[in-house]
Parts: structure tokens; sequence; C-alpha cells
């Protein structure tokens, strides 16, 4: 509930704590729902990113977002080297607005693809995100969603009638005070009794009132689900409980990512197997059919001891023949006619001798086919249990038959590699030549860039960031990983300067190794290898 009406107060509140005061220094958009604003707060720039995806909708934090050289646009240029002033929430609408001199910037936190953020001057809207022909000198305005009155609309469920009501529960909220009432969310209003309707009148002013007020901001799970609540729900366990609503917003973002990310590395890898197991099942169907035919073998043998009886060995131009058997029965042997009779049994010897051939390959083939059943079946269960993508990777098709390569080694055992956790993975040069090839060829643009600062030694490359930061941890022990293969080893405290793979390059007729950064931070570590 990222866009919830609650949950927009409580970041209307924390932004204007944050940046009022603060001077805008740009504004500007790669994508046609977000706006990134940067903003210099006591001489530390940082910036506001606002989403209105369809399937987001949001403002968070990004202290270290960087704008990518190409592919954006400047947005809201008047309001550019002017102060914040205020910021605040609709009380009708979500809506949240930043206030500056003479111009509000309105970010409109609408589903269904709705969204939209427009600058407004003097009530007219001057330049809108989306939508530009049909918002342009326009007239803001804000039309407040209709709400029905509370037990008015008696068809309507108890959980629908609470979040359509002027409280602005929405559907989450409204289902805790149904369970907290001891009511089925699904019964209908006309079905329930005057002190029931009582008893969720006044648990939703609590709800209301405690959502407004609280100093906590919970990540809810269930399942693959995340949902972020201003209290706890009975029916989601919260994972995690933090005191600020951009970090909860920014963290659970991060946790929609992660999971469909792994949801989808889930289905490639259960779709190469299953294809796989569909193959085998389907080998070893052919190949039990081919069981059923052992005989053939048996008859192509009497066929040609039977044609060997036939006294006129040489003779052609026959399609089929028939003999007496050996049980004194007449058979009828098919035979090519451009061959003679001696030559066909021949070829039926030939025959009986593919097939006991063709038997004995089956008869090794199918066990070995029902343990690669089993063992794909085996991975199969394995990667539909897993949690992480480590555990899915460790048991992905590609694992099958390189098992003495690490999962996570993308290089191919051309530089050191280092798992951080289930996410991030360092990357170690191991020559000036070497450290070349890793920054310059291997390295992708948003991939960490680190190295020992002032002492010559390894690269370091750290994949798996998928924010506008390192997250401290990681950031700690990959840094200390570069200070130890760098000649700054033995030193007590090492300074890495680390920068994003974009913001390195290697300049015309430089050094092996040799590299020029565009801009970089510094963070002291101890030289080691974490555990």
């Amino acid at each position: 509930m990222i866009r919830h009406h609650y949950t927009l107060e409580h970041i209307a509140r924390e932004v204007a704590a944050r940046y009022c005061g603060a001077t805008l220094v740009e504004a500007w958009t790669q994508e046609k729902y977000t706006v990134a604003m940067v903003f210099a707060v006591n001489d530390e720039l940082r910036t506001i990113m606002i989403d209105t995806t369809p399937d987001g909708g949001s403002i968070s934090e990004q202290p270290q977002l960087r704008r990518a050289r190409s592919n954006t646009r400047d947005v809201f240029r008047p309001l550019w080297n002017t102060p914040l002033a205020l910021v605040t929430k609709h009380p009708d609408d979500r809506v949240i607005s930043l206030w500056f001199s003479d111009h509000q910037v309105h970010c409109e936190f609408f589903s269904s693809g709705n969204g939209n953020v427009v600058s407004v001057r003097d009530g007219m809207i001057l330049e809108a995100l989306r939508d530009t022909s049909e918002r342009c000198d326009t007239t803001f305005s804000v039309n407040a969603p209709s709400s029905i009155p509370l037990w008015e609309q008696q068809s309507l469920t108890a959980q629908q009638a609470l979040a359509r009501s002027p409280l602005q529960l929405g559907p989450w909220y409204a289902e805790e005070v149904c369970r907290r009432a001891g009511v089925d969310p699904s019964t209908h209003v006309s079905d329930l009794s005057p002190t029931q309707r009582d008893q969720c009148s006044t648990i939703a002013e609590q709800v209301r009132t405690t959502c407004l007020s609280t100093r906590s901001f919970y990540v809810l799970t269930r399942g693959d689900a995340r949902l972020l609540s201003l209290c706890e729900l009975q029916s989601w366990t919260a994972s995690e409980k933090l005191s600020s609503a951009l970090e909860a917003t920014t963290y659970l973002l991060r946790e929609r990512y992660r999971i469909e990310h792994l949801r989808s590395k889930r289905a490639t890898a259960l779709r190469t197997l299953t294809n796989d197991v569909q193959r085998a099942q389907r080998t070893l169907a052919a190949l039990n059919s081919d069981g059923v035919r052992d005989a053939r073998s048996e008859r192509y043998r009497m066929w040609a001891d039977t044609l060997l009886s036939y006294p006129q060995q040489h003779e052609r131009d026959r399609t089929t023949i028939t003999l007496v058997g050996p049980n004194g029965d007449d058979i009828s042997i098919p035979l090519n006619p451009a061959h003679s009779i001696i030559e066909n049994a021949t070829r039926l010897y030939d025959k009986a001798r593919s097939a006991e051939t063709a038997a004995l390959h089956r008869e090794q083939r199918i066990p070995e086919l029902q343990r690669k059943i089993n063992e794909l079946e085996e991975r199969i269960a394995k990667i539909e249990q897993a949690d992480t993508i480590r555990d899915i990777e460790a048991s992905s098709p590609q694992r099958m038959n390189t098992q003495t390569h690490d999962p996570r080694d993308e290089a191919g055992g051309r530089f050191r590699v280092f798992v951080i956790d289930e996410q991030h993975t360092l990357y170690v040069g191991k020559s000036a030549a070497n450290n070349d090839e890793l920054t310059m060829r291997f390295a992708k643009q948003n991939d960490w860039w680190l190295h020992a600062r002032g002492s010559a030694g390894s690269h370091a490359v750290l994949r798996g960031v998928d924010a506008d930061r390192i997250p401290k941890p990681v950031l700690e022990k990959a840094a200390a990983i570069t200070a130890y293969y760098s000649q700054a080893r033995n030193a007590s405290w090492v300074s890495v300067v680390y920068t994003q793979r974009k913001n390195v390059r290697k300049p015309k007729g430089a050094n092996v190794g040799a590299v020029v950064l565009e801009r970089e931070q510094t963070v002291m570590v101890k030289p080691s290898i974490p555990s």
C-alpha cells in the first residue's frame, strides 16, 4: 500500500521535514512515469525519485543517484535554483504537492496507469510528465473520488463498505477491521447486526488513528507477496519494521524487485527442466515400445534359416515367397526383388543381429533414462522450494554437467570470485592485463568498480547491486577484499575508492591496468577476506 492515503500522508511529512528549505538543482526524466528531482541539502546533493508507474506509485529517496549521460530530458526548468517551501498531501485524493515560491509540482499517484506529475502556476498546468497536449494550459483541479457513507449500501460486503467509506481505509485495512471485530469480511451489510456495525465503526476509527499517528512502518509478507502497512495485519507476517516511510518504501520496492527476479529465474529454470523431463519420458516410452518388438530378431533369423532351405538360392525378382516353416506351417516371407534368395537371407541375418544389439542397448538405456528423469524431477522440486537465486542456480540446467564451477562465476574462472551473499558477487583481477579485461570488457555499465586508493593492486567489480547505492555490509566486505589484493594488504586501514563502471574510462595510450575515474567515493576498511 505504498500509495495509500495514510502512507502518502507520512511520506509528505518526511519529505517536508528533510527537504523544506532545500534548493532544487535540477529535475529530469528517463522514463515516462518517473521524475528525478535533485536538491542541495546542506552542501549534499540528494535525489527524490517520483514514480507514478501503474504497478508502483511512490516517492523514494536516492542520495547517490546519478543522471545518465544520454536518454534523459530536463523537466520543470522554471523551478530550478528555487527553494522548496512546503510539502503537503491533498486531503481528498492521492496527490502530494511540492510548493515552491510561485510554482507547485503535484504528484498524482493514481492507479490504472493514470499517474502523472505536473507543474502548476496560478492554477494553470504549465508542464506535464505525461499526456502533455491534454493537460497543459488547463486548470489544475482534484476531484475527490466518490465515497459511500458507511453501512448505507446494503448490497456491499462489510469489507467493501469499510474500504469505500469516507475513512479511506482501502481493502487491506478494511479486512483487518473486520478480523479484529470478529466479522467475516465477505458478510453483506444487510446481514450485519447493529452491534457488529458499531463494533466495526469503532475499530475502523482506531485503525485510522493508529495508521496516521504511527512511527513504525511494517513490510508484511504472505507467500511471495509483500505489503507496506502502517500497522500489523492478522493475515500477514511482519518481516521488517522500519522507522521511516521513505526507507520502508525503498525497502519494499527492492523486495518486490528481488522476488520478481527470483520468480523469473525460477520460471526459466523450471521451463528448461520440464522440457528435459518430457524429452526423456518420450524416449523412455519409445524404448519400452521397442521392448514389445523384441521378437523381431527371432523372426528374422527363422525367416533367414527357412530361405536357406529353398533350392533356388539365386532366384530374383520376387517380392514375397511362401515356404514351409520349422513347425510345418506355411509362412510368407517378404523379399527385396533386387536381391537373390541368399542375399535376402543374409540381410535378414543382419537385421536379426541389429535387433539383438538394439535390445541390449535398450536394456542399458532404460535404467539410465529413469535415473536421469528422477534427477531432473528432484531438481524441479528443489527449484520450486528455493528461496534464493543461488539455490535456483545450484539446481538449474546449466549446473548439471558443470559441478566443478562456482554457480556465480559468470567469467568462467578468468578472475577471482567471491560470493558476498545470495545477490552480490565480487570479481577481482589477477594481473594488470587481467584488470583491463575485468574493467573494460567484463564489467557492465551499472556494476560497481573498486580499487585501493594510492596503492597498486587488483581491480574489483561488484555485480548484483540493484539500487543506486551499495548496501553497507556488502560494501564493507567487497572493499576489504579489494584492499587485501593490493600492496596495502598489511596496513591497518586502507582507503578504497568505488564508483559505477560507467564512471571509469581508459585514456588512449594509458599503461596496462591504468584507468581514470570521473567521480568516486571512498570507504575505510581493514584488508581481509571475510568468512
